[in-house]
């Protein structure tokens, strides 16, 4: 399929029923969609599963945000177990959907950082097995929480088959304190998860993408794409996509304007790919043609062929 884009929720001029915007989507060029589950999961399982067709009738990938309140690394015994539970609930309901990964934001560090992973493994522990839907550890952007791209590599390393990283590019913006700017912080990114996932394949990388305000303790708030003073910009991360071939990523829109700027994303992305497909056709060209010496039938075959 290629790059996917998408949105984070209902898009705001969408009007009807939930399972009715998988039509809407395609029909704008979006083949991907996140179910906010954020406030709670509070959807039936026959609308689960009415969702689930109408996605895999129009291609759409499908994917749901855990609640936010959920803290695995909790050190207090009834929040942990209720943060559990929430996790499950999703996991369950997008199963019935017959969707991909369930998006979850793991925690916060407490007085304890190590007690708080520790607790983060023993909860996705006790879930392996359990579903066949996967779970993506976001990537967080407060320096407050579990989630820099380190420990998300670890969660991943840990349960290879289970556990998939989702990188949240605002995220990371507000997480490094303005570090997210250019080609090279994206190609360092993704080229730190292709040597240390070496048995995930990243080119189905699943990420989120807006514009991060922060302070000095990481996210404030996020942006529009248009919004300007802001970053990461798109332009640079779909380049450094584009570049180190990583050809069917997810990008998700979490901006207020999620359809406008799923579809700006997407056109981005597929430029860059045209004209990057076109200097790979002139390179091969150049190469051949030296190769052919200026023999016409040689230099005939060449242009045929690239």
């Amino acid at each position: 399929m290629g790059a996917r884009f998408g949105t984070a929720g209902i898009p705001r001029d969408y009007r009807g029923k939930t399972p009715g915007v998988m039509s809407y989507l395609a029909s704008r060029g979006l083949y991907a969609f996140e179910y906010e589950a954020v406030r709670g999961v509070r959807i039936s399982d026959d609308e689960a599963n009415s969702l689930g067709e109408e996605a895999r009738k129009y291609g759409i990938k499908l994917s749901m945000h855990a609640p936010y309140y959920v803290n695995l690394g909790s050190s207090y015994d009834k929040i942990w177990r209720e943060s559990l539970s929430r996790v499950s609930q999703a996991m369950r309901v997008l199963e019935i959907a017959k969707g991909t990964i369930v998006v979850v934001h793991p925690g916060y560090y407490g007085e304890s950082p190590e007690d708080a992973f520790r607790n983060v493994i023993k909860a996705i522990s006790s879930l392996e097995g359990k579903w066949h839907v996967k779970i993506g550890i976001e990537t967080m952007g407060r320096l407050s929480q579990i989630g820099s791209l380190e420990e998300v590599v670890a969660i991943s390393l840990s349960f290879p088959s289970f556990v998939v990283p989702v990188i949240d590019w605002a995220h990371l913006e507000a997480r490094s304190l303005g570090h997210m700017r250019t080609k090279d912080d994206a190609i360092a990114v993704l080229n730190y998860l292709d040597e240390r996932l070496d048995e995930q394949d990243i080119s189905t990388l699943h990420c989120h993408f807006s514009k991060m305000e922060f302070s000095r303790s990481g996210e404030v708030r996020h942006h529009d794409l248009e919004e300007q003073g802001f970053y990461p910009d798109f332009q640079p991360v779909a380049e450094a996509f584009v570049e180190l071939g990583i050809s069917d990523p997810t990008f998700i829109s979490e901006t207020s304007s999620s359809e406008r700027d799923a579809i700006t994303m997407k056109r981005i992305f597929e430029t860059l790919g045209g004209i990057t497909q076109i200097r790979w056709r002139q390179e091969a060209l150049e190469l051949c043609q030296s190769k052919c010496q200026g023999d016409p039938p040689c230099l005939s075959k060449c242009r045929k062929s690239c």
